[in-house]
């Protein structure tokens, strides 16, 4: 299930996310005015090309200037038709920004609420475990095939094991499954596939067949599937490829889903339907804190530069290292908007975070900063909370 902090990490990502493309944005903009330049060439010539190179290059150190929020964009050397180039690209700029800005948000919570379905999925392949175990037997039953002992096996740990029924026959989640069309025909080869490496996986048959010596209650094959999903399933390199492959936040996400499938098999109970996880205790509540700190984050940014340059001493804004940079924005835009969260519980949550992201002595450098920030802030009765705010936050 997800937490603040997971919420926290996927602001930051986006918040990167857009930064890069703001890069992008900007070489973007640079080609759509040396393509302006570059049709005028073609109708005048080569007898005005020294003219109008030097006109594209007054434009671009411009549009440079501009885009660079440390340099004053001069419009002395432009002219009336200059300045009307310069503006246009500095619209379309703009709008390319403003655009991404919307779009990474979007994305982020696209991506989180999808976190739902990927759990879903997964126990969609635990039933799919369940069930090819039986076919595949099957199959090679009717061929006549020889040294089918390990697939006698499988049918008894995964299909004929109880704990594996339930969700196998849960009409609630079948119903789901299908609805969000779920349980596919294409699975089959992949889940086959990791049938014969779980054949020689030695380490988890042997847990197994230990498990099996001891009992056979539910609570075994219980823990039976719990191996299956924590040691197979999360664990082993050739799916774990497979879901980064799916997935480039796999290695977040990863932590998530493992949770949500974990505590669905520990819930589980003979007698009682599936219950089935949501990614959050209150979505709406959640979702609106993470897209309110990504946008708090963005656009009050420039607001926190001077302070943060006061306090930074020996480094520069534009010196520190891109995460730690976005990882104090985020810290302050939280104090100073999120009234319900106490001012240390922001600091430890993006210390931890930065220890996680950044370099190995980031954390001392933000604890630092944040710690005489928010001092500062208080002081100034710029930071006001209200209720859970106001815990701990002498």
């Amino acid at each position: 299930m997800l937490n603040r902090r997971l919420l926290r990490i996927k602001v930051m990502q986006s918040v990167y996310a857009f930064k890069q493309s703001k890069a992008s944005n900007k070489e973007l903009t640079i080609d759509k005015i040396k393509a302006e330049f570059r049709e005028e060439f073609l109708e005048l010539g080569q007898e005005e090309k020294a003219r109008i190179d030097e006109e594209q290059a007054k434009v671009i150190e411009y549009f440079n200037n501009y885009v660079d929020e440390d340099t004053e964009a001069s419009t002395e050397n432009l002219d009336a038709k200059l300045l009307k180039v310069a503006s246009n690209a500095r619209s379309h700029y703009e709008e390319l920004v403003s655009n991404d800005q919307l779009d990474f948000r979007k994305r982020m919570v696209i991506e989180t609420e999808q976190l739902f379905t990927k759990y879903l999925k997964l126990l969609s392949y635990i039933i799919d475990i369940s069930v090819l175990s039986k076919k595949e037997l099957e199959r090679k039953t009717e061929r006549g095939a020889r040294n089918t002992e390990m697939d006698q096996k499988f049918v008894d740990w995964f299909y004929n094991n109880t704990a594996f029924k339930l969700l196998r026959e849960d009409a609630a989640l079948n119903e789901i499954l299908s609805e969000k069309k779920l349980r596919r025909i294409e699975d089959d080869e992949r889940v086959l596939e990791w049938l014969r490496i779980l054949k020689k996986d030695e380490e988890i048959v042997s847990q197994i067949e230990d498990l099996l010596k001891e009992s056979n209650s539910f609570e075994t094959q219980q823990e039976i599937l719990r191996l299956i999903v924590r040691d197979f399933i999360f664990k082993n390199e050739v799916i774990e490829s497979t879901f980064e492959a799916e997935d480039l936040n796999w290695s977040e996400n990863k932590k998530i889903l493992r949770s949500m499938v974990l505590k669905t098999v520990k819930n589980l109970s003979e007698g009682e339907e599936t219950e089935i996880l949501s990614i959050s205790k209150n979505w709406d509540e959640d979702k609106e804190f993470f897209e309110d700190l990504y946008t708090y984050t963005l656009n009050q940014e420039e607001s926190f530069k001077g302070i943060i340059e006061s306090k930074s001493k020996k480094w520069a804004v534009d010196r520190i290292a891109k995460v730690d940079g976005i990882l104090i924005n985020m810290a302050l835009a939280e104090m100073l908007n999120f009234r319900n969260i106490p001012v240390k519980v922001t600091i430890n949550e993006f210390i931890e975070i930065s220890k996680q992201y950044s370099t190995p002595k980031s954390w001392q450098f933000i604890n630092g900063m944040l710690d005489s920030i928010s001092e500062e802030l208080q002081n100034e009765g710029k930071i006001k909370k209200s209720g859970k705010g106001l815990l701990d936050n002498k």
